[in-house]
């Protein structure tokens, strides 16, 4: 190879690894509120399962898959619901993997951490005014995907419609994570006994669907 050519490679290359260099402390660099409500970042909620069962768990490929159909369709954040099962790591990892082979990638994720009340999907009569001894488990596993895939997990989203005085755990997320944390929650007054997350990192995402199993304080307004 010519002098001049092998200097050309070389130049190409350093370039190269400048702009995948730039690209991912891009996705690092960028926030929740730079996201959240930019008409530029479209999100839906996603789960990737194509069993009529949470036995099998989707794979990589199928994961993969259905991000290509996302991202043409103009999607760059997913809202997930759990972290206890393989479909949350395995996304993480086919997001990341996708954004090493195309620098251009571009996908972040609203992490859900899947909250119950004690007793929850057990033969046990169900307790609303506590929680279940897996949320604290839970918001762990949150926490430490968080920290392992920040230029993906851009905001913990904790708790689901089920969710109401019980839940305390969610404090544990905010003080480890380095995201706001958000709290589903059917309303804002539902909101008040969660003492331990700071106001500033504290939304409610209000429900469109009814709350059969809140215990509304005083003075609480429907839907």
């Amino acid at each position: 190879m010519k002098p001049i050519y092998s200097v050309l490679l070389i130049i190409f290359l350093l370039l190269s690894c400048n702009v995948k260099q730039n690209l991912t402390n891009r996705s690092e660099n960028m926030t929740a509120e730079q996201i959240l409500g930019n008409p530029n970042y479209q999100a839906i909620s996603y789960g990737g399962y194509r069993q009529k069962s949470r036995d099998i768990q989707p794979t990589i490929a199928e994961l993969k898959e259905d991000l290509k159909i996302m991202y043409a369709m103009g999607f760059r954040i997913l809202r997930t619901y759990n972290v206890h099962l393989a479909e949350a790591s395995n996304l993480m990892r086919a997001i990341r993997e996708m954004k090493t082979e195309n620098p251009n990638f571009e996908m972040y994720v609203m992490l859900g951490a899947w909250i119950d009340c004690k007793n929850a999907w057990t033969h046990l009569p169900v307790d609303h005014n506590h929680e279940s001894e897996n949320n604290e488990i839970e918001i762990h596993r949150a926490v430490e995907m968080t920290n392992q895939y920040p230029e993906i997990v851009k905001v913990i989203a904790v708790g689901n419609e089920a969710m109401v005085k019980w839940a305390t755990s969610e404090g544990d997320a905010e003080a480890h994570a380095c995201v706001p944390v958000l709290l589903a929650s059917r309303q804002g007054t539902c909101l008040d006994t969660h003492h331990r997350v700071a106001p500033t990192l504290l939304s409610a995402v209000r429900r469109p669907r009814p709350y059969r199993t809140c215990q509304r304080q005083a003075g609480a307004t429907g839907d």
